[in-house]
């Protein structure tokens, strides 16, 4: 184990969570999990696996200060809050600020950062949770921060929550995400770690860089196709839902919001990169063998 800490941001959550679970399994870091509840399992989970964890919270400035007070290096991840209906995502953003301005002071030698498009500038469709993120990142650039910033695409995992299959009949279910005949770039959250701990062994040669991480690309209806194919006797298909009507049926907050990122994806957004990603991790699992190897929890999600 080197003596360099890497400081996790929302070690508790999916992406620091994978972050974190990584490290720990290499063993070469010092892992400093920043997380929201010191009380809850994942906070238990990081302790016995050897983390040493901190308490933060986005208000109070001191306990960021602490996070990141003798640490080399960080990863860093902001959540937004669609249920707040401010449009800038003021909140997300000046704690992308606060990190930034503390690293900055405490002279990291590189900072991780999960980043975002810029869609309301580019195409006039607000996108809180990917434009927050870029405003961030353009923060980072103007401070001069040693940064990578990471894009990721969508989530495998999403498939077993906000974008789990619905039900027609029996055997049968929709995928309602509105990217028509377009072709959608996807990864599981769970390999990030590993993606990420490469980025730190070999970190000069990814500072300075943006990268646009992708383990598939399918269409909406090729991804049906392989659940039917692995899940048999359940069937799957595209709903072939506009982006319109998405908006109007999602149930969960943020519908404007992401229905905004899908038509950014059908126009082009989506500039990830396969390669680079297998080159970074040849181990990260393609769409079909991420379903094959997680049959059992896709089944029990679906009948949740």
């Amino acid at each position: 184990m080197t003596s360099e800490v890497i400081t996790i941001f929302e070690a508790d959550g999916d992406e620091g969570g994978s972050v974190a679970a990584a490290l720990l399994q290499e063993g070469i870091f010092k892992v400093r999990a920043a997380v929201r509840d010191l009380t809850g399992e994942p906070a238990h989970q990081l302790q016995s696996a050897g983390a040493q964890t901190v308490l933060v919270s986005a208000s109070d400035i001191s306990s960021l200060d602490a996070a990141l007070k003798g640490s080399h290096r960080c990863f860093v991840v902001t959540s937004t809050n669609f249920s707040n209906q401010d449009p800038l995502q003021e909140e997300e953003i000046k704690l992308g600020y606060r990190i930034s301005e503390l690293c900055k002071t405490h002279k990291l030698k590189q900072v991780l950062f999960l980043g975002g498009y810029h869609i309301h500038r580019r195409y006039g469709l607000p996108a809180r949770h990917m434009d927050a993120k870029a405003c961030i990142n353009d923060y980072m650039n103007e401070i001069g921060l040693p940064k990578t910033e990471i894009i990721l695409p969508f989530y495998f995992e999403n498939l077993l929550t906000a974008f789990k299959p619905t039900p027609v009949m029996h055997e049968l279910y929709n995928i309602a995400i509105p990217m028509g005949e377009t072709a959608m770039d996807g990864i599981s959250v769970r390999q990030l770690g590993p993606i990420v701990a490469s980025m730190l062994r070999n970190s000069q040669q990814w500072i300075g860089k943006s990268c646009f991480l992708s383990a598939d690309r399918l269409s909406i209806e090729d991804y049906a196709a392989v659940l039917t194919k692995q899940l048999h006797p359940m069937k799957f298909k595209d709903a072939r839902i506009s982006g319109n009507s998405f908006v109007e049926t999602y149930k969960r907050p943020g519908a404007q919001d992401l229905g905004n990122m899908f038509e950014f994806w059908r126009k082009g957004g989506q500039k990830t990169n396969i390669a680079m990603t297998q080159q970074l991790y040849p181990g990260v699992h393609n769409f079909s063998q991420w379903v094959s190897m997680n049959k059992q929890l896709i089944q029990r999600a679906l009948q949740s």
